[in-house]
């Protein structure tokens, strides 16, 4: 029985490979159909609310005869044909038709619990089934014959003990002719034959004597035979053979006689222990669709402890494992074997065994679960075996198994509540979140609310159009259908599809969000409704929005792709190149929402794997997040194994390339699970998959031969170098031509370093001859002073073939002077693309006394073909690492383990100078061994830009360094792992490791990748640190009770700084519109050493990325400007969410945070005097007081001050002095030492 809709009301009745039975009357006679008895499928509907508006289609197809036939590959087509005639088209002639089409599950999650409806389209029904019943069997081998009592399972690791079924006494077997007493794997006990050693007793009619017809001493053995286990027993003139046959359900032992003659007698057991023992279906599924997990009861090691309930038994203790079988230990001994379950005595030192994991728990209707272990140890002289029953019963704390009692078939009973049996895997959460109940990852699909705009989707058959948002309302009203989340538009119609949720439910690996209740009157009476379904997709933000699938009419149904669906995953680069220049790509193989899957059907396994990245998440891969491989175990319902992480990329080893994952789950007590693949280069290979080989010392071993294993030519090679005449060259793989004429200079240019060496160098051409006496050269040297040189000689000859290799440009001046006996002077001089405010111009680097070099960096815009970006666009936020950028100077990190080395790293741009030692030119990453005598490690170029990894913050790769000290097949890397710390500011990198493949690895804690988050509302900022003076830079001055009036584009903006210019707002306009609330606000330094102040959370625009109206007002230091006033930004212009204004200022300068500066003049009452009020109400300096040269009119006029109120004091303090006698005396004395003559007023005191 099947019903369909979420209102029930079509209900189909299917049976496969016989009639329909017990199907309800109306289904026809007896249940049969009204074709005689071969109806298959029978259908009812319920048009209505009223059961008088029925359809009931008694024969919707006939049983087919051949059964089911493969349609394609795993799928079989399972038609049922020749059903009632069907009107629906007006065609008589036709008949009702259903198809059924089955398809082999590969594991418990990819089941459905029966037939899906697929659609009812006219006289044909179609129905898809995912069951493990559509699944190819995989036939058992036999197993060469064993001559004890154990024996390999087939097709399994597991041994079976025999002796697990050996009575105390025997085993009685009656038939009509005769009664047996056996044991099994050992003799009989007090038994009839007299022979001790008789394992097969024949007890005749009484007065006759028995027969012993084997013994254990007879040749023996034991042989799996298609499945079955034959024990036998030979002697001289007879054979007994003891057949065992699988019957999971049997809780006992049935024994029979099935053949006998004179020379041979044949018996059959039917037991649950013969049965191959399979990992348990520990995650298990109701028919309402909950998932129950197990797992966790699993114990190793341990097992979980039952004590008895009567005092006679105190000596009892009951061990338990679920998942598993019992663990063995040093203080409670059980049997061997795949058990799950035994009673030991704790004085006596016995044990039993209470059954075998044999059978798969079952979910009852109760929804509490049963576990059975059968076929254990006999019990009642052999009438019955132990079994275990463990009832499991959803409470919210662990309680563990509690012993209830023993049934008089040898059945023991525990009751056990505990957490896992109430239902996993299914949860919903709300607020747009949900968390994983298996491994705890919390599902956020909040960032995919658009608040801006409703997505709109175009779909359907009819490809109408559809709004959708989520976690709210859409933000356009759908008609007066209240506060609908879906919304669909037919010409000028509007139908709700649902009303908006932020529930979010989670089942088994999938994101589903439903509305429902939509606009009624669908088809009928049906109500629109709608699913959106999220699938993990590593590199798809979903901010494109949803796509619709076709189908029902009422009932819309949408696939959204995007990373906010996706656990925390693991990305590497999957490229590197070699030092002759040949580049291995694998990128193609990687992908970002599907996994590669490898069967092993006599296993029952499947291999999910990814490359260079972790595995994608889906129902059909519950693998560990961060997995890079793993292994499901399609019986243990997606039980997986990690066999290895994501950490590193490809590399060559014995020029092979391979790609290894480590650090899987455990394997065993000293090592972990890892997984090597191996590709081969196949130019033709068309089955571009995956190959499993072997499993070796818990290495899985895989091989792939693809197209993308074939090296290609690299471009980002060292050894790519590229040549040009006339002082150009050009970057052979984007036709870029660099052009350095623009730097030789007439008279040329002069260096010099520490040691009195000077040197006199043009680009591309000689020096003149005044500085350089040699003819041709394009360099010199010399000692002594710039005015009064020392000798000159040649440092190379000047040419104009200018090189290009990734990184940098340079030339080579070769043929100078003599040096020494083997080598003359020469001179490299290296073009970078330096940072941004690099100091331009040539830097004399490193003077090689060996090789008679000289070594010159010459940082300039005109080696630039474009830097690489230095901010990476998270989900939520744009996150800026450009303040981190030096233009002098360089992050110097020492090794903590090795003293003697020293890193220096930049970020995003190339080292800046560091003389003294040569540096690869262009690399940003450098390692000094200060006891080694070699050149410096090169740790990589700055390539690649910024990657933003989720969960894991902000990464830098710096690629194609040196080669590798300890393995020549890689290159130096260097991995900048930036994390969020607020409180570091800028921080610094920390040295961590190197890697198996030579990557230098540094974590960077720093402000600057904590993404936006919301702040407490403290009101407008007005300070901010300025590290360069050690001081804050405070914007309080420029607030003016009325604000600053802009003009632009016939609108009037308002605009304040540390307070309101209308309202809460920081700006706004003339008609209102706010562009920023003043405790919404951001104050930033640009790396260009500008302020940044932002306003956010202005108005509603729905064009702006984040729906309100936002102000940038960016602050300039100048001096002359004094306080300054705000300028509109041309851009505004093409712009209607953002304002964006630039303000020159006095304060933001060095001078004024020092105080140096003249921040007086700048106040009202001072422009009365020196400065002057303009139209725009700002103040400025009278340009009148500046100095002649080039001083600010500040400075001046706070020096001019400082002297006159100084003197004034002076002064004033003389006249008292001389007023006084005490001064008058003072200054009489002072005239006669010093023999200067006063005036008479002065000499007063003379005739006093």
């Amino acid at each position: 029985m099947l019903h369909t809709g979420t209102d029930h009301k079509r209900v189909y009745y299917i049976s496969l490979c016989h009639p329909l039975r017990n199907a309800p009357s109306y289904c026809g006679s007896g249940g049969n159909g009204g074709n005689g008895s071969t109806t298959g499928v029978c259908m009812k509907r319920v048009l209505g609310g009223d059961a008088q508006d029925e359809v009931t289609i008694i024969n919707g197809g006939q049983v087919p005869s051949t059964g089911p036939r493969l349609a394609q590959s795993e799928w079989l087509a399972y038609v049922y044909d020749n059903g009632e005639a069907c009107t629906v088209n007006g065609n008589n002639n036709e008949t009702y038709k259903t198809f059924v089409n089955i398809r082999c599950a590969r594991n418990e999650a990819e089941e459905t619990p029966g037939p899906v409806h697929m659609t009812s389209a006219g006289c044909h029904f179609v129905f898809a089934w995912m069951t493990k019943a559509g699944c190819p069997i995989q036939k058992d081998q036999s197993t060469p014959p064993s001559p004890t009592c154990l024996a390999k399972f087939p097709n399994s690791d597991h041994t079976l003990n025999l002796h697990a079924l050996h009575a105390s006494n025997y085993y009685r077997v009656r038939t009509h002719d005769l009664e047996y007493e056996l044991n099994i794997c050992g003799a009989i006990t007090n038994g009839t034959c007299r022979d001790a050693n008789t394992t097969v007793c024949a007890v005749g009619a009484k007065g006759t004597e028995p027969v012993a017809l084997a013994t254990i001493t007879a040749t023996t053995s034991l042989e799996w035979r298609d499945s079955i286990l034959f024990l036998t027993y030979k002697a001289q003139n007879s054979k007994v053979d003891i057949q065992f046959h699988c019957d999971r359900q049997s809780t006992q032992n049935n024994i029979y006689r099935v053949e006998k003659n004179s020379t041979y007698t044949g018996f059959t057991v039917r037991t649950s222990a013969v049965c191959t023992p399979e990992a348990l279906q520990c995650v298990l599924s109701d028919r309402y669709g909950n998932i129950y997990d197990l797992r966790s009861l699993w114990k190793s090691p341990g097992n979980w402890e039952a004590l008895p309930t009567l005092s006679s038994d105190e000596d009892m203790v009951y061990l338990i494992n679920v998942c598993g079988q019992v663990n063995s230990n040093a203080t409670f001994s059980c049997p061997a074997g795949p058990i799950g379950a035994c009673q030991t005595d704790i004085r006596k030192g016995t044990s039993y065994n209470l059954g075998f994991l044999t059978t798969d728990p079952v979910v009852n209707e109760d929804q509490s679960i049963t576990i059975l272990y059968t076929s254990g140890d006999a019990c009642q002289d052999g009438k019955h075996s132990r079994s275990t029953r463990i009832n499991l019963i959803c409470s919210k704390t662990e309680h563990g198994p509690i012993f209830i009692t023993k049934t008089g078939t040898c059945d023991y009973i525990f009751k056990w509540l505990t957490p896992a049996a109430c239902p996993r895997h299914v949860t919903t959460g709300s607020d747009c979140q949900v968390k994983d109940p298996l491994y705890g990852n919390t599902y956020d699909l909040k960032p995919l609310r658009n608040v801006a705009n409703d997505y709109s989707v175009i779909g359907g058959f009819d490809q109408k159009q559809y709004l959708i948002n989520l976690c709210g309302p859409l933000l356009n009203p759908c008609g007066s259908e209240g506060k609908a989340g879906l919304c669909q538009i037919d010409e000028s119609q509007k139908f709700s599809g649902g009303l908006a949720s932020s529930d979010v439910t989670f089942r088994d690996g999938s994101l589903s969000v439903k509305y429902e209740n939509g606009t009624g009157n669908c088809q009928g009476s049906t109500t629109r409704s709608s699913t959106i379904v999220f699938l993990c997709n590593h590199d798809e933000s979903g901010q494109d929005g949803p796509e619709m699938l076709p189908g029902d009419e009422c009932v819309f149904n949408f696939i959204w792709q995007t990373i906010h669906a996706c656990p925390p995953f693991h990305v590497v680069d999957c490229s590197f190149s070699t030092a002759d220049g040949q580049l291995y790509d694998l990128k193609s193989l990687s992908s970002p929402y599907t996994n590669k899957e490898y069967y092993l059907p006599h296993a029952n396994k499947k291999f999910v794997l990814n490359i260079c990245r972790s595995v994608v998440h889906s129902k059909s891969s519950r693998c560990p997040y961060t997995a890079g491989a793993c292994i499901v175990d399609l019986d243990g319902k997606n039980e997986s194994i990690n066999i290895g992480e994501v950490h590193t990329g490809p590399y060559l080893d014995d020029d092979i390339l391979k790609l290894k994952y480590t650090h899987g789950n455990k394997c065993n007590e000293t090592h972990t699970y890892q997984t090597l693949i191996t590709f081969l280069c196949n130019k033709n290979s068309s089955n571009d998959y995956p190959h499993y080989i072997t499993e070796e010392s818990c290495t899985y071993f895989f091989e792939w031969e693809t197209p993308a294993a074939c090296p290609k030519e690299a471009s980002g090679t060292s050894s790519s170098i590229h040549s040009g005449e006339n002082c150009r060259v050009n970057n052979t793989h984007t036709g870029y031509v660099f052009d350095l004429n623009i730097l030789k200079h007439e008279t040329g240019y002069e260096v010099h370093d520490d040691h009195d060496l000077h040197l006199n160098l043009n680009v591309c051409g000689e020096v003149d001859k005044t500085k350089c006496p040699g003819e041709g050269s394009g360099a010199c040297s010399h000692t002594g002073t710039h005015d009064k040189p020392s000798s000159f000689m040649s440092a190379g000859k000047a040419n104009a073939k200018l090189h290009y290799t990734p990184g940098f440009l340079f030339l080579y001046y070769t043929g100078g002077d003599q040096c020494n006996s083997t080598a003359s002077r020469s001179t490299f001089i290296s073009f970078i693309c330096g940072a941004e405010n690099v100091t331009e111009g040539p830097v004399l680097i490193h003077d090689d006394l060996d090789k008679c070099t000289y070594f010159v960096n010459w940082y300039t815009s005109a080696a630039c073909e474009r830097r690489i970006d230095c901010f990476v666009d998270t989900w939520t936020s744009r996150l800026d690492l450009s303040p981190l950028i030096r233009s002098t100077g360089n992050y110097e990190i020492i090794n903590p383990s090795k003293h003697k080395e020293k890193f220096y790293i930049n970020v995003c741009r190339p080292l800046n100078p560091i003389i003294g030692f040569n540096c690869q030119p262009g690399s940003a990453a450098c390692l000094y061994n200060s006891s080694s005598v070699g050149e410096p490690l090169n740790l990589g170029y700055p390539a690649v830009g910024l990657v933003y990894v989720y969960e894991e913050g902000v990464k830098m790769m710096y690629t194609h360094g040196s080669k590798c000290p300890t393995n020549p097949n890689y290159d130096i890397s260097t991995m900048i792992s930036f994390v969020c710390n607020k409180s570091a500011e800028k921080g610094k990198p920390v040295f961590k490791e190197v890697s198996h493949d030579c990557q230098y690895q540094f974590e960077w804690e720093t402000s600057h990748v904590c993404e936006h988050t919301e702040e407490p509302e403290l009101g407008p900022i007005c300070q901010i640190r300025y590290d360069d003076a050690k001081a804050n830079v405070d914007l309080k001055p420029l607030q003016r009770p009325e604000g600053y009036n802009v003009s632009f584009g016939g609108k009037e903006y308002k605009i304040n700084v540390c307070g309101p210019a209308c309202n809460q707002s920081g700006v706004c306009t003339s008609d209102g519109a706010s562009f920023g609330l003043i405790n919404k606000s951001e104050l930033l330094w640009e790396y260009n050493k500008s302020l940044k102040l932002t306003y956010y959370n202005g108005d509603i625009c729905p064009y702006s990325l984040s729906g309100h109206k936002t102000t940038f007002i960016y602050f300039e230091c100048d001096m002359n400007a004094g306080y300054g006033k705000p300028v509109a930004d041309e851009l505004m212009a093409d712009i209607d969410c953002k304002a964006i204004f630039h303000w020159k200022t006095n304060i933001t300068c060095l001078e004024s945070i020092y105080g140096n500066g003249d921040t007086s003049v700048t106040t009202e009452k001072a422009s009365t005097g020196n400065g002057k009020e303009e139209a725009g109400g700002d103040i400025v300096p009278d340009k009148q007081t500046s100095d002649s040269d080039g001083g600010t009119s500040s400075t001046m006029i706070t020096v001019v001050a400082s002297v006159i109120v100084v003197c004034g004091l002076i002064f004033v303090a003389v006249l008292i002095l001389f007023k006084s006698v005490r001064g008058q005396r003072f200054v009489s004395a002072a005239r006669r030492i010093i023999g200067v003559k006063g005036h008479a007023t002065l000499l007063l005191d003379d005739v006093s």
